[in-house]
């Protein structure tokens, strides 16, 4: 047994919104649920409802209804539903033998108030429950990698709509008749996302021209020829519940020398990059790498004076890659922070740049780290010009 499955953890949580309760029970219900691992073993706690469920699925060693806990009736004494999940993990626990709980950091006040007035020690430990998700296992990267394929599927489609466009007055593309809009092309995106059983997480990007600037700007009305055009896509396999994450730039009609330029750098560090990620190297050494790509070729960071009470920030200003599971975000981060890759991890590999008032340019792929090196998830092509 290892030391992490050695450790008294708690998590009361739904699972359908909550990946710690998800992950350690194996088990999705849209309600809370009690998950408790005491010496290694694991027991979850239902309600009626999803009693059955959680036996044909939940991946533990004991299972317990909440009548077996007195949920009802400790909700009716605290006058608390969220009292009475915590009460009845606190009796659960002491009858398992433990009295001093790890739980994850999101675990609620109210919880951690009521079980501690009834002698349970609570410490949460963010790094551990970080740590329990990274090492993904074949299935996993196997949920990961058809949300992928979908992420790929909707790409194609998405660069599909784009050179059937053509440009109109003041270069605005036209499609089908209509002006070519962010919002559109991002309808389009989703669309196909839900045919291929992923729902888009919230944030889907199609930012054109100088709103391409903005990293997290998701773009909005019209797109124009000879301007790049960030799609950003990283939805959740609804059944599943893993993300994929991938990124591409491209341009309708001729990018200009410039914008050329700022993809060629780009690429190049992106390249360096995945050349660089194996188990045992830092994140942070393959941040720097992609960074002093960049700075070499001209796109060092730069804050400007405030426009509008907001500084305008170009170069390169965000993390080289993520972790990507039951989250959009999770650990490791190839970034400035001290982290050492391990085998197992699922990691983005995204650098870019951005320029203000101009536009900006960013790749991304999506790996898993092995011992001697990185297995690419993402087949879609890099290509800037459609």
């Amino acid at each position: 047994m290892s030391d992490d499955e050695a450790r008294n953890l708690l998590v009361i949580g739904a699972p359908e919104h909550d990946p710690v309760a998800h992950h350690l029970s194996g088990f999705l219900a849209p309600d809370p649920v009690i998950f408790v691992q005491v010496s290694g073993e694991k027991h979850l706690a239902v309600s009626t409802l999803e009693y059955g469920r959680a036996e044909k699925q939940a991946a533990v060693d004991g299972l317990h209804p909440f009548e077996e806990l007195e949920v009802s009736k400790l909700a009716r004494e605290l006058k608390s539903g969220d009292r009475a999940y915590a009460a009845a993990a606190a009796g659960l626990l002491k009858r398992l033998g433990a009295n001093a709980v790890t739980v994850p950091p999101h675990l609620g006040v109210i919880y951690a108030d009521e079980l501690r007035a009834r002698g349970i020690e609570v410490s949460p430990e963010p790094q551990l429950f970080a740590a329990l998700r990274r090492t993904k296992t074949e299935t996993e990267v196997g949920h990961i990698e058809k949300a992928q394929r979908a992420v790929e599927a909707a790409a194609a489609h998405a660069v599909e709509v784009l050179r059937e466009s053509d440009p109109g007055e003041h270069g605005v593309l036209l499609h089908e008749g209509a002006p070519l809009t962010s919002e559109r092309l991002r309808a389009e995106i989703e669309i196909e996302l839900l045919r291929r059983g992923c729902a888009a997480a919230a944030g889907t990007i199609t930012a054109g021209g100088a709103q391409a600037a903005d990293p997290h700007e998701p773009g909005s009305g019209p797109l124009r020829a000879g301007e790049p055009i960030i799609l950003d896509i990283f939805p959740v396999d609804k059944d599943s519940r893993y993300y994929a994450d991938m990124t591409r730039t491209v341009v309708r009609g001729e990018p200009g020398g410039e914008l050329e330029r700022m993809y060629a750098a780009v690429l190049e560090s992106q390249t360096a990059a995945l050349d660089m990620i194996r188990a045992g190297v830092n994140g942070r050494d393959v941040h720097r790498k992609a960074s002093d790509i960049l700075h070499d070729r001209g796109y060092k960071t730069t804050v400007h004076d405030q426009e509008k009470g907001r500084p305008l920030t170009e170069g390169f200003f965000h993390g080289t890659g993520h972790g990507v599971g039951l989250e959009i975000h999770e650990a490791p981060r190839i970034s400035t922070v001290d982290e050492e890759l391990k085998a197992g991890d699922v990691v983005t590999v995204e650098p870019g740049v951005y320029k203000p008032g101009f536009g900006g340019v960013r790749i991304e792929d999506l790996v898993v780290v092995t011992e001697d090196g990185c297995r690419n998830l993402t087949r879609f092509p890099k290509e800037l010009r459609l």
